[in-house]
C-alpha cells in the first residue's frame, strides 16, 4: 500500500514470544501491519486501549494507522511480556541504503506529512553536535532530497518547524578503485579491484565516446565476495575506458579509477619471405 510521502505499510512479524521489530518509525497516517507468524494466539492491544485486534491466530493479520505524533505502545494481552512501540512523526529521513565516497554528492532523501513546499532543515553531528549542512523542500508526492557532500561518517536528522526526524547514520568510505586492462586485437578485458572492500557494492565500466558527448556507461557490475569484478568489451581504437564505484543506482559516484585504454593490440609484425 502506497502512502503519501513515499512511504507504504510498516510490517511487523509476530512470533513466538516477541514483536519483530519490536519498535517502528512511521509518518502520520501511515499504517502499521502486523502478521502472527506463530504458531499460537496472539493480539495486538494500544496500552491505552485505543484499539485491539482481538486474538489473532497462525497467519491472521491486523492493520491500524496512527493520526498522533508520538510514541504509541502495544502489548500483547494473552503474553503480557510481548510488547512493542510504534514512533509516529510528521518528518523522517530515509536510512541511507549505502557508503558514500568522501567528497562526493550524496543524495539524503526523506519523506514528511507536511504541506507541498514545506522547508527542511538537514543537520549533521560528527560528534560535536548538530549543525546545518543542507536545505530541501517537501515535494508534492511528500518526498524530499538534499544534495550533500560529505568529508566523514555522520548522524544526520531532518527539521521542519517544530518537528524533528529520529537519526539516521551516514557512512563515508575513502575507497580506492584499482583497474588494469589485458588488450587483445578484437577485445579488452577490465579487471576492477576495489579498496576498502565492498562485496556487492556497484561498478560501472564507462566508455569516452565522441558520439556521446562524453563518458558513456557500458556495463554493470557488482563486485563480488573479494571485491573484484571483470569486463570484457569488444577493442575499441583509440576510445578511453574508466570504472565507476556508485550507489546502487549505478549513478551516483563514490570513487573512480584513472583512465584505461581498450584499444586492440597490434598484432606483431609479418615476417617477410
Amino acid at each position: 500500500m502506497e502512502m503519501p510521502g513515499g512511504g507504504g505499510e510498516a510490517m511487523v512479524a509476530i512470533g513466538f514470544d516477541a514483536y519483530q521489530p519490536a519498535q517502528v518509525d512511521v509518518l502520520t497516517g501511515e499504517p502499521v501491519h502486523w502478521t502472527n507468524d506463530s504458531a499460537r494466539q496472539h493480539t495486538v492491544t494500544a496500552e491505552d486501549g485505543a484499539y485491539d485486534s482481538g486474538r489473532l491466530g497462525s497467519g491472521a493479520s491486523f492493520t491500524h494507522a496512527y493520526d498522533a505524533p508520538g510514541p504509541h505502545r502495544f502489548y500483547c494481552t494473552l503474553h503480557p511480556s510481548m510488547r512493542g512501540e510504534v514512533d509516529v512523526h510528521r518528518v523522517l529521513l530515509d536510512a541511507p541504503g549505502a557508503p558514500a565516497g568522501a567528497g562526493r554528492v550524496y543524495p539524503l532523501r526523506g519523506r514528511a506529512a507536511l504541506p507541498s513546499g514545506s522547508a527542511v532543515s538537514i543537520q549533521a553531528d560528527g560528534g560535536t553536535g548538530y549543525v546545518p549542512v543542507a536545505q530541501a523542500t517537501v515535494g508534492d508526492d511528500g518526498t524530499f532530497t538534499a544534495a550533500l557532500e560529505p568529508s566523514a561518517s555522520a548522524s544526520y536528522r531532518a527539521v521542519a518547524g517544530g518537528d524533528t526526524s529520529p537519526p539516521v547514520q551516514l557512512l563515508v568510505l575513502d575507497h580506492a578503485v584499482h583497474a588494469t586492462v589485458t588488450r587483445g586485437v578484437r577485445r579488452a578485458v577490465v579487471q576492477v579491484q576495489v579498496t576498502p572492500a565492498a562485496p556487492g557494492a556497484t561498478v560501472v565500466l564507462q566508455l569516452r565516446l565522441h558520439d556521446r558527448f562524453g563518458w558513456w556507461p557500458l556495463i554493470t557490475r557488482r563486485l563480488d565476495s573479494g571485491s573484484r569484478a571483470r569486463f570484457v568489451v569488444g577493442a575499441r581504437r583509440g576510445v578511453p575506458a574508466r570504472v565507476l564505484l556508485t550507489l546502487p543506482d549505478g549513478a551516483t559516484e563514490l570513487a573512480r579509477s584513472g583512465a584505461l585504454s581498450v584499444a586492440p593490440r597490434q598484432p606483431p609484425p609479418r615476417a617477410r619471405a
